[in-house]
């Protein structure tokens, strides 16, 4: 199949370079590609003439939803982006059943929804993509008391490399819908998510504020809070990179609450310095973080099933010696921790905190800060790690995303439905047995894709 032949047989627009909008649909957050040929997907159909496409053309994938991912997955060089964002659909099904179209993104989900009183258990920036944040498990505002955001999906529409359209629920093709919840960037384009909803309009959403002088102070009774804390709430304990106002920065706690009074023990943490929190709607908790188009964030995070004695001191010395080091700390557990950790192929169920931790700035300014960031983190001693939160994945990291149990699952899964691992990126399980293609294939590979 030839470019023209895309053409005619896609609803949508096929973009090349020299096509107006072609040097903005090869971007994401982070990345600058120049892929072959963008197809912006309107069906299903659409997305498995891209598949074809470049099956013919011998040329790798890439999938755009938001194209929030720090590792740029959404582009590639010299590649074909299927960009699903015009697969924007909400719709609003029996039971508050809510189908949503993988391009949508989070905020104008959670403002359409909130019209009808609804809400979803979901992230917690506007402009993520659905497709996006599904793929590795959906960390948000409301992750304790309603879970991921893959836990509360009942159906999904899946694309997979045989150019299949397959609706997946626990009934009719049990096992790829454990693996899409999870995992889906590993087994085909999802293009539609049914979720169920909760019955909910507002929430209680706002930041404490601590002295950066007892940031040690408020992490211990922060942790000790958190670890067993009412599901009503979930936070985050926030440390800003000492390159901002000289490192005085108070140390921040944001919160999203159900109830109000889970609130109370965290105005005793220190000496509180100001406090924010107000009932809002839930679509008002989701924002958006401007960044510089030149910087290029580094991201390393960890699950933890207990709070380690001395990972506090570890994180604020490197916080003192990395200028431009930031760090989170998320809170777990409550209906998190609630789901058998085999019933999706995201596994890290024991978890009761996250560490996320970004390294600033341009190259030029990161200077030599990379190689001591990247120390930090073989410092440390996580249970597993976080999908999303990557942006310079290894095959470590990939073994730390899926213990050995739900690796091997994954790939017994994809030798099923992607045996020439056509979806691959340095997070996708390979199929088993280890996948080794002929030439076309490690060629594909050698081209790596960036989604």
């Amino acid at each position: 199949m030839q470019e023209l032949e895309l053409r005619g047989v896609v609803a949508g627009d096929v973009l090349v370079p020299g096509d107006d909008g072609f040097e903005t649909a090869g971007r994401t957050v982070v990345a600058v590609g120049r892929p072959a040929v963008v197809v912006r997907c309107v069906t299903a159909a659409d997305v498995v003439a891209a598949l074809k496409y470049a099956e013919a053309q011998d040329l790798p994938i890439a999938v755009r939803s938001g194209g929030h991912h720090a590792a740029g997955f959404g582009t590639s060089d010299g590649g074909v982006v299927i960009d699903v964002r015009p697969l924007d659909e909400v719709r609003v099904l029996p039971d508050d059943v809510v189908r949503v179209g993988t391009g949508a993104t989070w905020g104008d989900v959670a403002a359409r929804l909130g019209k009808l009183g609804l809400a979803i258990s979901s992230g917690d920036t506007a402009s993520v993509g659905v497709g996006g944040l599904m793929a590795g498990g959906g960390i948000g505002w409301m992750v304790r008391k309603h879970g991921l955001a893959i836990d509360n999906v009942v159906s999904a529409e899946v694309v997979t490399a045989d150019g299949a359209v397959r609706r997946v629920d626990a009934a009719t093709e049990p096992e790829l819908f454990w693996g899409v919840r999870g995992a889906a960037g590993s087994l085909g384009v999802v293009t539609s998510y049914d979720i169920s909803a909760v019955r909910r309009s507002k929430v209680y959403f706002g930041t404490l504020l601590y002295p950066w002088t007892q940031a040690k102070q408020v992490i211990r009774a922060w942790t000790e809070y958190m670890a067993d804390a009412p599901e009503e709430l979930t936070a985050s304990l926030q440390l800003a990179p000492t390159m901002m106002a000289d490192g005085q920065v108070p140390v921040a706690i944001q919160v999203c609450a159900t109830t109000a009074s889970v609130l109370e023990p965290l105005r005793h943490l220190g000496s509180l310095i100001s406090e924010q929190v107000a009932g809002v709607l839930y679509a008002e908790v989701f924002s958006d973080m401007t960044m510089p188009p030149d910087w290029r964030p580094r991201i390393r995070n960890g699950f933890y099933n207990t709070w380690p004695g001395g990972l506090t001191e570890k994180l604020l010395d490197a916080r003192q010696r990395i200028p431009g080091l930031a760090i989170e700390i998320r809170s777990l557990g409550g209906a998190y921790g609630a789901m058998p950790a085999d019933a999706t192929a995201f596994a890290h169920r024991d978890a009761r905190f996250l560490v996320n931790s970004v390294l600033m700035g341009t190259p030029e300014q990161q200077g030599t800060q990379p190689k001591d960031f990247d120390a930090l983190w073989r410092s440390l001693e996580p249970n597993g790690a976080y999908l999303n939160f990557l942006s310079h994945p290894t095959d470590a990291d990939l073994d730390a995303c899926y213990p050995e149990a739900h690796r091997k699952r994954l790939a017994a899964l994809k030798q099923a439905v992607d045996p020439g691992h056509v979806f691959r990126n340095a997070l996708s399980v390979p199929p088993r047995p280890e996948w080794t293609g002929g030439r076309r294939h490690v060629m594909r590979w050698a081209m790596r894709s960036r989604r």
